[in-house]
């Protein structure tokens, strides 16, 4: 048994509904998406799902910048419900970091993101909660916000089947088909599905479909643990957000959630490769316990906060921690998505967008080369100002 489409993508996360919305939405024809388990439940939804503009670089810049407009407009842009709450962030450095956070700040006022750099005895009046001890210099953004993983990609795979897509969950791709150097569709544990475009959307296990086909995705699968502490009550209650913090000083993220939750990850680079299909996706006691302490160096309400979960998600890491966005020439219709290294989520809009936009056209958007799949070989790799990659 064999079915026929115009265009096939393979993933179902917010990177691969995103594309699959687009292209339905501009007339790619008839577009179906293929989904190993179910929507959102890769990678997706482990995501801690900040959406800032803090870039070190003027094309990331402008695409956080244009996804923030999406997220905050969701409704009347896309539809549906995203779950988008405006929290601001701060971002707080010591003497190490002070010098690229002042780089970065400048640029982005530049690009027309609304930051202001602060002292440390700011730091507490902007997002009140936040320490500034240890902190050399800081910088506020207002308008970050946090949007809910889960629903935002519900929602785009709703808009997509909306628009005529159709998405099939709980179908492993076994296998991109070829022949004379093209690609011809897709095997799948049920059937063969074909189609002249297909679209690589599948994170960290878009490399093992990849490799037969002699293309070798530079991403490296890493471990990326979460803590999930139940703030005081005297802390905002179970209704109260606080700001987002990005904590240079403890290498640490925080995000607001429902329920009087906070959400601890870290910004450390993770060099040492993980087995997505086979990881340990829980914390022991030993990490419990040191991203509650660092949690707390940054919030001092969360020495008091109870620990109330934890998790681990798989970061699709490059070398130089972005995305690859491109046609993969060594098969024609070949396209792929890839290499997130953790900040799809909050690009997933424009992106989407982009990758519609190159594949029904064959022209790519400006601010898309740097994506390039051959930047590496040619020494092109994006070069951020702060010494972890995962920050962008």
């Amino acid at each position: 048994m064999s079915e026929t489409a115009d265009i096939i993508i393979i993933g179902g996360g917010v990177m691969g509904t995103s594309i699959a919305y687009q292209l339905a939405k501009q007339g790619g024809g008839r577009v179906v998406l293929v989904e190993r388990q179910a929507i959102g439940n890769g990678t997706t939804g482990r995501s801690g799902a900040i959406v800032r503009q803090h870039y070190s670089n003027d094309f990331t810049i402008r695409m956080a910048r244009d996804s923030l407009r999406v997220f905050q407009h969701f409704d009347e842009v896309v539809g549906g419900d995203c779950g988008f709450v405006t929290t601001g962030m701060v971002v707080l450095a010591d003497e190490y970091g002070a010098q690229a956070l002042r780089a970065n700040v400048q640029l982005q006022q530049e690009k027309g993101v609304d930051t202001r750099l602060i002292d440390a005895q700011e730091v507490g009046e902007v997002a009140p909660g936040f320490s500034g001890e240890g902190v050399a210099l800081a910088c506020y953004e207002p308008e970050t916000g946090v949007a809910d993983p889960m629903a935002t990609t519900f929602c785009l795979a709703q808009r997509a089947h909306d628009f005529g897509a159709t998405i099939r969950e709980g179908e492993p791709v076994m296998e991109i088909l070829r022949q004379d150097g093209r690609v011809t569709g897709v095997r799948t544990v049920r059937e063969e599905l074909h189609a002249p475009v297909v679209v690589l959307a599948a994170n960290v296990w878009s490399v093992t479909l990849a490799e037969p086909l002699g293309i070798k995705l530079p991403v490296l699968p890493t471990r990326h643990p979460m803590l999930a502490l139940r703030r005081p009550n005297d802390f905002g209650g179970r209704q109260g957000y606080h700001a987002v913090g990005l904590d240079l000083t403890r290498h640490i993220y925080l995000r607001p959630d429902i329920g009087g939750m906070t959400l601890i990850g870290s910004t450390e680079d993770v060099l040492t490769e993980s087995e997505p299909d086979n990881y340990i996706q829980s914390l022991n006691e030993e990490e419990i316990a040191h991203f509650h302490r660092l949690g707390a160096g940054s919030i001092p309400a969360l020495a008091r906060a109870v620990p109330r979960g934890s998790w681990a998600g798989i970061y699709d890491d490059t070398p130089d921690y972005h995305p690859i966005l491109d046609r993969l020439v060594a098969c024609e219709g070949l396209y792929c998505a890839v290499g997130f290294s953790g900040h799809g989520f909050k690009l997933s809009p424009v992106i989407g967008q982009w990758m519609a936009e190159y594949i029904l056209t064959g022209k790519k958007p400006a601010d898309m080369e740097p994506f390039a799949f051959d930047r590496f070989a040619q020494g092109k790799e994006i070069r951020p100002r702060y010494p972890s990659g995962v920050l962008g």
